[in-house]
């Protein structure tokens, strides 16, 4: 193989991994919510305790535009989705 062409492979396999790979970003301490992040969208894993004693457990995935949004306006969102108290 030429050397240009590995140097393009290389390129284009560290681009997919970049957009595609998520890495954790976040642990909160709201009863151990986890969140991991790639360029293109994010997984949440929701562990929320929320009113009465109860505990909300579900695992969502935000396509952009909305991976970009903070954990607030995601919490925000689910609640909404899911019909969540608290």
């Amino acid at each position: 193989m030429k050397k240009k062409t590995k140097i393009i492979i290389a390129s284009l396999l560290i681009l997919v991994l970049l957009l595609f790979v998520p890495i954790p970003t976040g642990r909160y301490k709201d009863g151990g919510t986890r969140m991991y992040t790639a360029l293109t969208y994010k997984i949440v894993k929701w562990q929320v305790l929320v009113d009465k004693g109860g505990r909300y457990e579900n695992t969502s995935v935000f396509l952009y535009p909305d991976n970009f949004k903070s954990y607030e306006e995601l919490w925000e969102l689910e609640k909404e989705k899911n019909a969540v108290d608290g």
